[in-house]
């Protein structure tokens, strides 16, 4: 096979432990499946347990890392610091790639499979001081008019986007007419965060600490993702001594259900106004779970290959090899179905750390997390009254 099957499950891992039970299946029908001996036959029929344990299950987890990831990083907070209220949005981007994987089952091989993961989550927030909210003043008035409530920020954060409507389709459609692409990312969540240390200002605007700052919400994300790819041409196909071409359409659906509850400290401080560095590090317990289906059926068209014969098969097995076979193009489809589910990760031990810029009464920050092998950034913009 070579791989050429796999190119398609390695499409689908650009989208995202403990994994479930798994389902897979390819299976071939049709004269192109009579010519290929029977431990082939036998080997592509099972192959499906050596595509679960060997990369299947490893790339779900990949998946659900990143997911969890985006989910997290969702409320734009940057150092904490509110001092009436904040209106903005931003998108939370999240990936990382692991060592390829080498699938082998008997004499089938499949090569450098990519274990890479993805997610991205677009986000409205809004930001308030609680004693502002309560009618106190804004944070930065007069310590002694301060209250206790002017010590919490609570932070709100939702969207929801579907992908076959809008600018996103339509770019899809001008680049390639054969893809369709379905579902939605369904996100929401609060963040209340409590200053131990208040802030600190110089009154000249040339330094400011932000404090340290605990902050405990909890964040959902759902995300569905339905692909159609239906593509006139064939790709290359190899099965043990026959080589030949393989069509067809690709369904592909995946979808995600994540509960988050982050913790996390922060601190930072502001330079000459407009500039503030913020770091921080925290933990997150999770719930939920990805799941992923991916069908492809098509025309199949092989033949028995001499060169490949005498480098995969033993002696014996060449013998019973009708010459008149050798070349002779035979046709029938091919199928694979895959479907399988996985755990999020329980626990999620994360840092943080970004920059934001102070113009006026808009902030832009860029904030990352990286937890492991998983990296994931917010980039976004408010509006702070």
């Amino acid at each position: 096979m070579k791989g050429s099957i796999f190119k398609l499950i390695i499409a689908s891992a650009a989208f995202g432990f403990y994994s479930l039970p798994i389902q897979a299946k390819v299976t071939c029908t049709g004269e192109a499946c009579t010519i290929l001996p029977t431990a082939i036959q036998s080997q592509l029929n099972q192959v499906d347990q050596a595509l679960q344990a060997q990369y299947t299950d490893k790339v779900l987890s990949t998946m659900a890392e990143s997911a969890v990831i985006t989910n997290i990083n969702s409320s734009l907070m940057g150092p904490g610091i509110v001092n009436r209220f904040q209106v903005g949005g931003g998108l939370a981007v999240a990936g990382q790639k692991k060592e390829d994987i080498n699938v082998a089952y008997q004499s089938l091989n499949f090569q450098k499979l990519p274990n890479v993961g993805a997610s991205l989550s677009p986000n409205l927030v809004v930001a308030v001081n609680l004693g502002w909210l309560l009618g106190d003043g804004p944070s930065d008035t007069e310590q002694d008019l301060k209250t206790f409530m002017h010590r919490f920020n609570l932070y709100l954060h939702g969207f929801k986007f579907n992908f076959a409507q809008g600018d996103v389709q339509k770019a899809i459609e001008s680049q390639n007419k054969n893809v369709q692409l379905g579902g939605d990312i369904t996100s929401g969540g609060f963040t209340l965060r409590f200053h131990i240390f208040d802030s600190y200002s110089d009154g000249l605007g040339i330094f400011e600490f932000a404090g340290i700052s605990l902050g405990m919400g909890m964040h959902y994300q759902r995300q569905v993702i339905n692909v159609t790819y239906d593509d006139a041409k064939t790709q290359s196909v190899t099965l043990g001594p026959a080589v030949g071409t393989w069509g067809g359409a690709t369904t592909f659906n995946y979808n995600s259900t994540i509960t988050s509850i982050p913790l996390d400290v922060r601190t930072g401080f502001r330079m000459f106004y407009f500039l503030t560095f913020f770091a921080g590090g925290g933990t997150s317990i999770n719930f939920g779970s990805t799941n992923l289906k991916l069908e492809r059926s098509g025309p199949l068209a092989i033949a028995l290959d001499s060169g490949a014969i005498a480098s995969s098969l033993p002696a014996e097995v060449q013998a019973l090899i009708p010459a008149s076979t050798l070349g002779q193009t035979k046709t029938g489809t091919l199928s694979m179905d895959l479907s399988g589910s996985a755990q999020t990760p329980n626990s999620t031990n994360f840092l943080v750390a970004g920059i934001e810029l102070n113009i006026l009464i808009s902030k832009i920050t860029v904030e990352a997390i990286v937890a492991q092998k998983v990296q994931s950034v917010m980039v976004g913009a408010k509006i702070a009254f």
